[in-house]
């Protein structure tokens, strides 16, 4: 059985973003990749290997039909998933797994690809309501927190979303700032609190 680490191993930021995404799904499943992430092909093997190498994913035998990694000589198919340690480098504890269960719901699906239906019927009073909005996921959630004018603190995202602190800092850098190029910027209010928030881009004049 690998060994722990007693202090979480420092991530750069496409390991950060590949272990973020694994941690907020259900079955902690690396595939399919985050959409955002630049690095593809041959660069993408090898953060996959670093990572299987410090012990932070695995690979474990998958149902026909799931997002694979690879198949062995048998045909038979393995996936990706973050293991124990993998979490406890993104600062998430075995206490912390409830929360992962929300996160993971709150992870928008893909839909399934429409089959022909048969003709409507007279609709019944429960299929009139309207359906429900889907979920944010956290990630909106926090851009749309950045996007305040008064700005938003660490500790308020830490209270929201249940991510440790070093994790928000590495969203900040990995996915604000780097990924998703939003100019974040941050000032220390008359409280002695620091605030960050995306400033509002100037439109060019006519």
């Amino acid at each position: 059985m690998p060994k722990i680490p007693t202090s979480p191993p420092k991530l750069n930021d496409t390991q950060l973003v590949v272990l973020s995404a694994a941690a907020q799904r259900g079955d902690h499943a690396l595939l399919p990749f985050p959409q955002s992430l630049t690095v593809k092909g041959t660069a993408l093997d090898k953060v996959v290997a670093t990572l299987r190498k410090r012990n932070l994913i695995e690979e474990r035998r998958i149902t026909d039909g799931a997002p694979e990694w690879r198949r062995d000589e048998d045909s038979r198919a393995y996936g990706l998933f973050i293991t124990t340690a993998g979490l406890l480098a993104l600062g998430i504890e075995e206490a912390d797994k409830d929360r992962l269960s929300v996160v993971a719901a709150a992870m928008p699906r893909k839909r399934k690809t429409a089959t022909a239906r048969p003709k409507p019927q007279a609709a019944s009073p429960a299929a009139s309501k309207p359906r429900a909005a889907p979920a944010k996921s956290k990630q909106d959630l926090v851009i749309q927190m950045l996007r305040r004018q008064s700005g938003v603190t660490i500790d308020d995202i830490v209270a929201k979303t249940g991510w440790q602190r070093h994790s928000v800092r590495g969203f900040f850098s990995g996915l604000v700032r780097k990924k998703l190029d939003l100019p974040l910027v941050s000032d220390v209010g008359k409280d002695g609190m620091r605030r960050y928030h995306i400033a509002a881009v100037a439109s060019p004049k006519a």
